[in-house]
Protein backbone atom coordinates (compact mmCIF):
# COMPACT_ATOMS: atom_id res chain seq x y z
CA UNK A 1 0.00 0.00 0.00
CA UNK A 2 2.54 2.22 1.07
CA UNK A 3 4.43 1.59 -2.57
CA UNK A 4 1.50 2.62 -4.40
CA UNK A 5 0.83 5.83 -2.85
CA UNK A 6 4.36 6.60 -2.81
CA UNK A 7 4.02 5.51 -7.03
CA UNK A 8 1.35 8.30 -7.11
CA UNK A 9 2.88 11.02 -5.98
CA UNK A 10 5.98 10.44 -7.93
CA UNK A 11 3.64 10.41 -10.86
CA UNK A 12 2.32 13.53 -9.86
CA UNK A 13 5.16 15.26 -9.37
CA UNK A 14 5.98 14.23 -12.60
CA UNK A 15 3.05 15.70 -14.33
CA UNK A 16 2.82 18.82 -12.25
CA UNK A 17 6.92 19.22 -13.56
CA UNK A 18 5.74 18.75 -17.49
CA UNK A 19 2.94 21.28 -16.76
CA UNK A 20 5.19 24.11 -15.95
CA UNK A 21 7.34 23.02 -18.28
CA UNK A 22 5.52 23.47 -21.02
CA UNK A 23 4.33 27.13 -19.75
CA UNK A 24 8.37 27.96 -19.33
CA UNK A 25 8.76 26.57 -22.96
CA UNK A 26 5.86 28.81 -24.27
CA UNK A 27 7.16 32.26 -21.98
CA UNK A 28 10.21 31.50 -23.76
CA UNK A 29 8.56 31.25 -26.96
CA UNK A 30 6.31 34.59 -26.78
CA UNK A 31 9.33 36.60 -25.16
CA UNK A 32 8.78 40.10 -25.81
CA UNK A 33 4.89 39.87 -27.14
CA UNK A 34 3.08 38.76 -24.51
CA UNK A 35 3.74 38.47 -21.26
CA UNK A 36 2.64 35.18 -19.11
CA UNK A 37 1.97 34.88 -15.92
CA UNK A 38 2.27 31.36 -14.79
CA UNK A 39 -0.61 31.68 -11.94
CA UNK A 40 -2.91 32.87 -14.29
CA UNK A 41 -2.24 30.15 -17.00
CA UNK A 42 -4.49 27.08 -18.09
CA UNK A 43 -2.08 24.39 -17.52
CA UNK A 44 -3.94 21.61 -19.32
CA UNK A 45 -4.58 23.99 -22.20
CA UNK A 46 -2.04 26.52 -22.23
CA UNK A 47 -2.56 28.18 -25.98
CA UNK A 48 -6.32 28.96 -24.75
CA UNK A 49 -5.26 31.04 -22.13
CA UNK A 50 -2.67 32.64 -24.88
CA UNK A 51 -5.30 33.05 -27.52
CA UNK A 52 -7.21 35.45 -24.49
CA UNK A 53 -4.02 37.09 -23.80
CA UNK A 54 -3.35 38.03 -27.66
CA UNK A 55 -6.37 39.16 -27.96
CA UNK A 56 -6.74 42.21 -25.64
CA UNK A 57 -2.64 42.56 -26.06
CA UNK A 58 -2.69 42.41 -30.28
CA UNK A 59 -2.36 45.63 -32.63
CA UNK A 60 -4.95 43.74 -34.64
CA UNK A 61 -6.84 40.14 -34.62
CA UNK A 62 -8.51 39.01 -37.61
CA UNK A 63 -9.73 34.80 -38.14
CA UNK A 64 -7.55 33.75 -40.86
CA UNK A 65 -9.55 31.94 -43.41
CA UNK A 66 -9.19 30.60 -46.92
CA UNK A 67 -10.80 33.48 -48.38
CA UNK A 68 -8.93 36.07 -46.60
CA UNK A 69 -5.44 34.37 -46.43
CA UNK A 70 -3.11 36.28 -49.12
CA UNK A 71 -4.92 39.66 -47.54
CA UNK A 72 -3.66 38.70 -44.13
CA UNK A 73 -0.36 37.55 -44.83
CA UNK A 74 0.67 40.91 -46.98
CA UNK A 75 -1.00 43.10 -43.58
CA UNK A 76 1.10 40.79 -41.60
CA UNK A 77 4.50 41.93 -43.25
CA UNK A 78 3.48 45.09 -42.01
CA UNK A 79 3.79 44.11 -38.29
CA UNK A 80 7.02 42.97 -36.16
CA UNK A 81 5.32 39.77 -35.26
CA UNK A 82 2.51 37.52 -36.55
CA UNK A 83 1.13 34.87 -34.21
CA UNK A 84 -1.25 32.14 -35.47
CA UNK A 85 -2.92 29.73 -33.49
CA UNK A 86 -5.15 26.77 -34.73
CA UNK A 87 -7.82 26.36 -31.87
CA UNK A 88 -6.10 25.34 -28.14
CA UNK A 89 -3.67 23.37 -29.50
CA UNK A 90 -0.90 25.04 -31.57
CA UNK A 91 0.85 28.06 -31.83
CA UNK A 92 2.99 29.15 -34.45
CA UNK A 93 5.42 32.56 -35.25
CA UNK A 94 5.64 33.52 -38.43
CA UNK A 95 9.79 33.74 -39.03
CA UNK A 96 10.55 34.19 -42.70
CA UNK A 97 7.68 35.78 -45.25
CA UNK A 98 10.66 35.52 -48.41
CA UNK A 99 10.90 31.69 -47.85
CA UNK A 100 7.42 30.64 -48.38
CA UNK A 101 5.99 27.71 -50.50
CA UNK A 102 2.84 27.92 -52.81
CA UNK A 103 -0.16 25.60 -50.94
CA UNK A 104 -2.90 24.35 -53.31
CA UNK A 105 -5.11 23.93 -50.33
CA UNK A 106 -4.90 27.20 -49.28
CA UNK A 107 -4.41 29.65 -52.57
CA UNK A 108 -1.45 31.42 -51.24
CA UNK A 109 2.16 30.85 -50.23
CA UNK A 110 2.32 30.45 -46.99
CA UNK A 111 5.78 31.61 -45.36
CA UNK A 112 8.11 29.49 -42.85
CA UNK A 113 7.61 29.56 -39.17
CA UNK A 114 8.52 27.82 -35.47
CA UNK A 115 5.70 26.61 -33.28
CA UNK A 116 3.93 24.22 -30.54
CA UNK A 117 1.61 21.22 -31.11
CA UNK A 118 0.01 20.27 -28.21
CA UNK A 119 -1.02 16.65 -28.62
CA UNK A 120 -1.78 14.03 -25.70
CA UNK A 121 -0.66 16.99 -23.35
CA UNK A 122 2.33 17.38 -24.35
CA UNK A 123 4.19 20.29 -26.64
CA UNK A 124 5.93 19.60 -29.79
CA UNK A 125 8.26 22.28 -31.40
CA UNK A 126 7.78 22.28 -35.47
CA UNK A 127 9.96 24.59 -37.64
CA UNK A 128 8.10 24.33 -41.07
CA UNK A 129 6.39 26.23 -43.85
CA UNK A 130 2.87 28.07 -42.53
CA UNK A 131 0.52 25.31 -44.37
CA UNK A 132 2.35 22.47 -42.70
CA UNK A 133 1.68 23.69 -39.05
CA UNK A 134 -1.98 25.16 -39.34
CA UNK A 135 -3.34 22.16 -41.32
CA UNK A 136 -5.57 22.61 -44.75
CA UNK A 137 -8.60 25.19 -44.44
CA UNK A 138 -11.41 23.97 -42.89
CA UNK A 139 -13.85 24.22 -39.75
CA UNK A 140 -11.40 24.55 -36.88
CA UNK A 141 -10.64 28.22 -35.34
CA UNK A 142 -7.63 30.52 -37.01
CA UNK A 143 -7.10 33.41 -35.46
CA UNK A 144 -4.35 35.69 -36.78
CA UNK A 145 -2.27 38.09 -33.74
CA UNK A 146 -0.39 40.65 -34.98
CA UNK A 147 1.76 43.24 -32.84
CA UNK A 148 4.20 46.21 -33.50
Amino acid sequence: MKKSILILFVFVGFALSAQNTKVEVLKEFLKGTIQLDAGNIDLGQPIFTINELAASKADKVADLTKENVVEVLAEAKNYSTCIITVGVHTIVKITDFEDCSPSGAWGACMPMGKGYIQKAGVLSEVNDYLKNIIGRPGSQERKVFLFK
